[in-house]
């Protein structure tokens, strides 16, 4: 049985008799208890498991937040990387806004001048060409991005790698620690903060490997 980790209840305690351990079933019984009681296996249900320290590290995987101990350091660390978390992410969600309030202004100000163009400075006959060249130019670029991301070139997608390089940026700039960050949340089995507050306040699906992107 070097290899084999689980094994039955009624297999125990066969060996156990075989063994010479225990010469009826209920010393075998009360012996397989004894070892249970001691640590030397665990007994659930009508299975044997020999390696009870494995198992325990399992559970301890998987153990969520509010299991934890009120004084255990992780939960600590993990409150004060996602509260640096939450305000890089702020800051990421108001520089993301600022470009885009830009680009809108941008594109009213492009409308304007061919609006004025057209009908005071020159005619449609000169502006008809211009605007022609202008929207082929829009189409090019647009293309040119989905040949460098292999993504469509819709609004949501320019929106979501616009947050993903600010974050980058600021998480850099302000020393964030994003590895520890994720294993910590793998540890006590969170949701990852950004990607909830972002999906809500940007209304962006963030994907895992996306946020461990650059790093």
């Amino acid at each position: 049985m070097k290899n084999i980790e689980v094994i039955g209840y009624m297999d125990l305690l066969k060996a156990c008799q075989n063994l010479g351990v225990a010469k009826t079933h209920d010393e075998a019984v009360g012996f397989a208890r004894v070892l249970d009681e001691v640590g030397v296996i665990l007994l659930f249900r009508d299975k044997v498991y020999l390696y009870p320290d494995k198992v325990a590290d399992e559970i301890r995987k998987a153990v969520p937040l509010a299991l934890l101990p009120d004084n255990d350091p992780t939960i600590e660390e993990l409150k004060i990387l996602t509260e640096k978390k939450d305000k890089i992410d702020e800051l990421a969600r108001k520089h993301v806004r600022r470009i885009l309030w830009m680009g809108l202004g941008a594109g009213l100000l492009q409308v304007g001048l061919f609006f004025h163009f057209t009908f005071w400075e020159f005619s449609w006959d000169v502006m008809e060409p211009i605007a022609f060249f202008t929207t082929t130019a829009g189409i090019v670029v647009g293309y040119a991005y989905f040949l460098v991301t292999s993504r469509d070139p819709s609004y949501q997608d320019v929106l979501k790698r616009l947050f993903l390089s600010r974050q980058r940026k600021l998480i850099k700039k302000h020393d964030f620690y994003i590895q520890r960050f994720v294993e910590l949340q793998k540890k006590i089995k969170l949701p990852v903060n950004c990607q909830a507050s972002m999906k809500h306040r940007l209304g962006v699906e963030l994907e895992p490997e996306d946020l461990l992107h650059g790093h």
